[in-house]
C-alpha cells in the first residue's frame, strides 16, 4: 500500500513544517475526518438516488468531490497513523473477512440484511 504511505508521509511532513504535531492526536484527528464526511455527505445529501451517480460526473460536483474525498482520506490516514494501524492490511483483511461472512452463493443480487446492518463490507 505504498500510495497510503506516500500520503501519510506527506500529511507528517505538511503537519511538521507547521508545528502542528501538537494537535494530531487520535480523537482531534477522529473528529476532523467525521467534520469532512459530514462535508463529503452534503455533497449528495438531496440529489436524488437515481441521478447521483451521473451528477458526480460532472462539474462543478465532481470537483468538489474530489476535494472532500482527498480531505477524508488525508484524516483517516492521519487517524490510522495515530493509532498504529496498517490501514491497507486492515482494509484487505475486512474484505476478506466480509467475503466469508457473505459468501457469493446466498449474496449476489441481495442487499444485506438490516439485522446485518453496519459497514457497507459488514
Amino acid at each position: 500500500m505504498s500510495d497510503l504511505i506516500e500520503i501519510r508521509d506527506a500529511a507528517r511532513a505538511f503537519i511538521a513544517e507547521r508545528d502542528w504535531e501538537q494537535f494530531q492526536d487520535p480523537k482531534s484527528v477522529m473528529l476532523a475526518l467525521v467534520g469532512e464526511v459530514g462535508e463529503l455527505a452534503e455533497l449528495l445529501q438531496w440529489l436524488p438516488a437515481d441521478v447521483a451517480r451521473d451528477l458526480a460526473q460532472e462539474e462543478p460536483l465532481h470537483t468538489r468531490l474530489s476535494e472532500e474525498m482527498a480531505d477524508v482520506l488525508v484524516y483517516l490516514v492521519g487517524l490510522a497513523d495515530q493509532c498504529g494501524v496498517d490501514l491497507g492490511a486492515a482494509a484487505l483483511a475486512k474484505i476478506e473477512a466480509s467475503g466469508r461472512k457473505h459468501p457469493v452463493e446466498g449474496s449476489r443480487g441481495v442487499a444485506p440484511s438490516r439485522l446485518d446492518a453496519g459497514p457497507a463490507l459488514g
